[in-house]
């Protein structure tokens, strides 16, 4: 279950400096939170986008089950 995606946020480009820090901070806190009460989760969710995909189905590196050696 990966979800990394690219994604584009036009942000406005009237806001203060001030009004950015403020966005900033609240996504800093949101974050914080988030992290602290899904901590486990998180972690075995990016665990497991982590996690190497393995295509089990193939049996043999050949296509016949003749060993060609």
């Amino acid at each position: 279950m990966t979800h990394h995606h690219t994604l584009t946020i036009p942000l406005p480009d009237h806001w203060t400096p001030e009004q950015a820090l403020a966005v900033w901070e609240l996504l800093e806190i949101l974050t914080e939170h988030i992290g602290h009460r899904y901590a486990i989760a998180l972690h075995e969710a990016m665990a497991a986008e982590r996690k190497p995909i393995i295509d089990t189905r193939q049996t043999s590196l050949f296509d016949d089950e003749q060993d060609p050696f």
